[in-house]
């Protein structure tokens, strides 16, 4: 109607640059259209509650994530290869327990031993509420039992379990969230994305309902103020019949009993020495049946009682498992480990042991030549190297108080926000520049390009909040398609519709292009129940898809969108092009770092690379290793196998009295 009036009334030239203004706007309220309703299909989808028959089927998702988790964990620490070690377990002292008649039926008998799991697990289930405490000294085999008590919780499930979900509780404060099922419930998200699929409050329900059960592990790495808050907020926030997996330094819980509560109803176990015997006999299981004079001597004299310090050591799972990772999978003399001369105490051992274990996996576990070996790494490293980059590792970890590497936390612990400001900003404003370059040097010239691109990039990182990276957290994409056809089908027929509406102003071919790219973008960012667990790896390339796909979406929406606008008014009939071309690569490379926690992550490896503390490949290496069994994987975080090879790197410089505890063999 307005332009028949215009038509009639002000000529064809003024109708046809109405006509053009109106196409243009119509087709820019067609994007944001298309845009919001993807996002309103998602956010509905995922804000429905989940039905009970969901929420059984989630757990049993999880369930088998948990399971495939942790069964790789075990392969990668070789926990049965051939067979776990024989650890034994009984119950600690009275003080650090309730009363016995809160925790089973009277009296309170809890033995087993770590080879020997399903009597473990039987033992678990005749506590009344399903609450244990696993306390011991450094390298006493804590988290491994909680591991393996996962594991056979799964392998034997019975009517009504829980799920059993081990997690890492350095991130828990409950000043933040005093309830335990709140920081559950966003661990859960965080590491098993799958969840998610089934409605937004899946895990919340599943932590509300009782039916994760919770294996918290290391009580002892939180701050010594915080750890008997999160005593008092398990007490509080656990229902009655709610069951708890704690493990921690005896010294440690002691401690924090002390100043708060015993666990209710918690029965506390911890491990005793394994006898000369058991240790000799575990050694020569691994041995060939006729081992060589030194190992014949070796074993011997830990039958005997004179191995010396030696016999102390191998006497914990800690050294244990160190004597034969550098000893026998190496291939060392181990002779000089019984002269009490040049080795006189537990200490002096173990040092040589952690000292030795790094070029000991590199040479027993080399560089695998097919994709069949799953523990071998898929490069070839120097020990020197592997040394400097986890010694750095190890004391970001130190400085910041932490026993978890989260790669988005790299950045903070690398630059100052006016640092990172600056960094950015100068790299992001270089590629720009670039952009700006290309794309105006044929009209306007390259310099001129180069110079605003520039300006132009360290504005908007200025502005955007470049720096915001520094407290990004990692974003999820999946493009898997398998169980998800009827939601592509949906999203590909709501684009057509979409981009037949953008096509009346920027022709057919490119508004069904844009259409069906935005809604598969709203496709690759909902969660699908087949996506496997978080490690630092996925996590980190999904990350980088994340930031790519939304950056030159965003940039293409944006871009053509104003260089459209601006070509129409301009009156330019290569404006369109070149202006929308320029805007495009533009928005699209200034959005892409923007809260972007892989961008950070990147400028910081970059940095660290460059000062030789970290390689350039640093996910590549920190996978390698945990492949060499020196680091273990929680999640999307990573963590030293074992504390003590932490502590080596990177000491903490402790007063007699600590090194004195912490080379106490728990008994």
């Amino acid at each position: 109607m307005l332009l028949a009036v215009m038509f009639f009334t002000r000529g064809v030239e003024k109708a046809s640059s109405w006509a053009g203004v109106l196409g243009t706007s119509l087709a820019i309220v067609g994007m944001v259209v298309t845009i919001l309703t993807s996002w309103w299909r998602q956010h509905a989808a995922a804000a429905a509650p989940a039905t009970s028959e969901a929420l059984a089927q989630a757990a049993e998702v999880l369930a088998s994530r948990v399971a495939e988790q942790w069964q790789r964990e075990a392969e990668a620490r070789s926990l049965n290869d051939p067979d776990p070690m024989p650890v034994r377990w009984t119950l600690s002292d009275d003080a650090l327990m309730d009363h016995e008649e809160h925790i089973a039926p009277a009296p309170v008998a809890f033995t087993g031993c770590s080879d020997r799991m399903p009597e473990l697990v039987g033992e678990f289930r005749k506590l009344h509420r399903r609450r244990l405490v696993i306390v011991g000294g450094p390298g006493s085999g804590k988290t491994t039992l909680a591991v393996q008590l996962v594991l056979q919780l799964l392998v034997d499930p019975r009517p009504g379990d829980p799920v059993p979900v081990l997690l890492s509780m350095v991130s828990w404060d409950p000043d933040v969230q005093p309830r335990v099922q709140d920081w559950l419930t966003d661990q859960l998200n965080q590491t098993y994305p799958a969840l998610s699929a089934f409605s937004r409050d899946t895990a919340r329900r599943l932590a509300e309902r009782g039916r994760v059960l919770p294996v918290l592990d290391g009580l002892d790495e939180l701050p010594e103020r915080r750890r008997p808050q999160v005593i008092t907020a398990l007490n509080r926030s656990l229902p009655r019949d709610g069951g708890v997996i704690l493990t921690s330094r005896i010294a440690e819980y002691t401690g924090a009993v002390g100043r708060s509560d015993v666990l209710t109803a918690a029965a506390v176990v911890r491990p005793e020495l394994m006898t000369r015997d058991e240790v000799a006999d575990y050694l020569a299981a691994r041995l060939p049946r006729q081992p060589d004079p030194s190992w014949q001597k070796v074993l011997a004299a830990l039958r005997e009682g004179t191995a010396g310090a030696l016999s102390a050591v191998a006497a914990a799972p800690l050294g244990l498992w160190l004597l034969r990772t550098v000893h026998i999978d190496a291939r060392q003399d181990p002779e000089a480990l019984i002269d009490i001369d040049q080795y006189p105490d537990p200490r002096s051992i173990q040092t040589h042991l952690l000292t030795e274990l790094i070029p000991a996996v590199l040479q027993s576990r080399p560089q695998r030549v097919d994709d069949e070996d799953s523990l071998r790494p898929k490069r070839s490293h120097d020990p020197d190297d592997v040394r400097r980059w986890l010694t750095s590792l190890a004391i970001e970890l130190r400085d910041a108080g932490s026993r978890d590497w989260r790669w988005w936390h790299l950045a903070r612990h690398t630059f100052t926000p006016r640092q990172f400001d600056l960094v950015g900003g100068l790299t992001v404003g270089l590629v720009i520049g670039l952009a700006f370059g290309l794309a105006f040097g044929l009209a306007f010239g390259l310099a001129f390009g180069l110079g605003i691109g520039l300006g132009i990039g360290l504005m908007g990182w200025m502005a955007g909040g470049g720096a915001a990276g520094l407290t990004a957290e990692p974003a999820e994409i999946s493009w898997r398609v398998r169980g998800r056809s009827k939601e592509l089908r949906f999203r590909l027929v709501g684009g057509l519709v979409g981009g037949l509406v953008i096509g009346m102003r920027f022709g057919l071919v490119f508004g069904l292009v844009f259409g069906l790219v935005v809604e598969l973008i709203a496709f690759s960012t909902s969660v699908d129940t087949e996506q496997r667990t978080t490690s630092p790896v996925t996590s980190v390339r999904n990350a980088q898809r994340h930031q790519a796909v939304f950056g030159l979406v965003g940039g293409l929406a944006v871009g053509l969108a104003v260089g459209g606008a601006a070509g129409l008014a301009a009156g330019l009939e290569e404006g369109d092009l070149v202006i929308g071309l320029a805007s495009w690569l533009a928005v699209g490379l200034l959005r892409m770092p923007f809260d972007s926690a892989s961008t950070a992550f990147h400028l910081a490896v970059g940095l660290r690379a460059v000062q030789g503390q970290l390689p350039w490949r640093v996910m590549g290496f920190l996978d390698d290793a945990y492949r060499l069994g020196l680091l273990r994987v929680v999640g999307p975080v990573y963590q030293f196998r074992h504390a003590e090879l932490q502590d080596h790197l990177a000491p903490l410089h402790p007063s007699p009295a600590v090194v004195a505890a912490d080379l106490a063999i728990p008994s």
